[in-house]
Parts: C-alpha cells; structure tokens; sequence
C-alpha cells in the first residue's frame, strides 16, 4: 500500500509561504488634511462660521469646528462655477516611503473623504475631485470624485427651532468616501473642489468641511524572502524525484 504524500506537500507548502516575507510595514501618507480652521486653507477659498446657522450643526465624526468652506461668490441669478485646486497640486505619490514599484505592482490604495452640506434647498453643491497623473504630467485613469450634485439633493432637512431665521429646510452634514487602488504609471495627483450655484441667488452655497486625502502602501516582498522561496521551490523538487 502506498503511503499518503498529503502531510509533507502540505509541510512544505507552509514552509515556503512562511518564507515569503514582506519589507516594513504598511505605509499610511496623508497628502491632504483640511478642517478650514486657520486663516488660510489649502484651497484659498472662503469660510463661513457654524454659527451663522446656514445648514444644521455638523455633528460628524470628527465633527465641524468653528469654519466650513464655501463656494464663493457666482453670477447673479445665473448659473456659475468656482474651481478650488489644493496647494501644492499635483502632489507626489512617492512620499513615506512609498515607490513607484509599489505603485505599478497595486500595492498602493487611495481613500478620499469630505463632508458636505448646502444651503437650504436651492441645489448648489461641492465637489472633491482627484485626479491621478503619470510621470509626464499627463491624466491618468478617470477623475475621481466624492460629494456633487446627487449627494448634496439627498441631505436631509433640518428641524424647527434652530437657527435664526428658523428654516425648516435647512440642510444636515453628510460624509462622502471612496477608495480603491492607484493605477501603474501614477506618480502624482491632483486634488481640486468644483463649487457650483444654480440660476438662483449669488453666492455658490456648495459647503464643505474636514477634508482627508491619504494613500496608503502595502510593503513590497523582501529579496531575502523571495530568495528563501526560489531555494524552498529547488529543495521541494529534489525531494519529489
């Protein structure tokens, strides 16, 4: 009767996994953080203060300060758009340790967040915007996007007996996020808020607040790990013939 091989192919599948070691850590990099506190912010834009209680209070994790950006001012009673690009735009990719190997392997993860809110039920809205850029500057892969126009409409309304003067439909705070994998190629990005008004009014009441844009890398394997798997393979071999 023949003997099982069962226990030492799986033996030796563990051993190689076990030598296939990664370098370091997990690599977080924050490119973007912005809570509009300060006299200037990263996108030079406006502010306005909670307490002139044009939207509810922003109650999020983490939660409004004291200033929210707005969108600036528009065309009276005409549709308008305000382009808010962060300083520093595009911004390096091979921060923290983070390389482009890393990058063209998929190794790297992005993650955007922002919170939103508008004025009342008038429709303007804010938009976070990425777009990622390859070694010669050039757009790479589709713009990324949080906020806009569907997701400021879906914020839900305020209640009576806050604010002066008492709206009832004044607007709540409300989180956007997205995340996924940086293409092979990027290298850099830029980060950018459209603010847009429809016909009505003059100032473009897209609000924002607490804006987060980070990437994060997954070390890459060691050349001693992938030297021990290369030597693990060739042993596992000459034991099977």
């Amino acid at each position: 009767m023949k003997r099982s091989r069962l226990i030492p192919v799986c033996s030796g599948l563990a051993i190689l996994a076990g030598s296939f070691s990664f370098v370091g850590s997990a690599q977080a990099v924050t490119l973007l953080s912005e809570n509009f506190e300060g006299g200037v912010n990263a996108f030079g834009a406006g502010t306005y203060n909670y307490s002139a209680t044009y939207t509810m209070p922003n109650l999020l994790v983490p939660a409004g300060g004291l200033q929210y950006m707005k969108g600036g001012a528009g065309i009276v009673n005409s549709p308008s758009t305000n382009f808010f690009t962060a300083t520093g735009s595009p911004l390096s990719l091979l921060v923290g340790g983070i390389t482009g190997g890393q990058i063209d392997g998929g190794l790297v993860s992005y993650n955007l967040y922002a919170q939103f809110s508008t004025y009342r039920v008038q429709g303007d809205h804010s938009t976070l915007t990425l777009q990622f850029l390859d070694s010669s500057s050039s757009p790479l892969g589709s713009l990324l996007t949080i906020g806009g126009s569907v997701f400021a409409s879906g914020l839900g309304l305020g209640i009576s007996g806050y604010g002066d003067p008492d709206y009832t439909d004044m607007r709540d705070w409300a989180a956007d996020s997205l995340a996924g994998i940086i293409p092979s190629g990027a290298r850099s990005a830029t980060i950018q808020v459209i603010a847009v008004k429809t016909a009505v009014g003059t100032a473009i009441d897209g609000y924002m607040d607490n804006v987060n844009v980070s990437i994060t890398g997954v070390p890459e394997p060691s050349s001693v790990g992938l030297l021990a798997l290369g030597g693990g393979l060739a042993a596992w071999a000459r034991r099977r013939r």
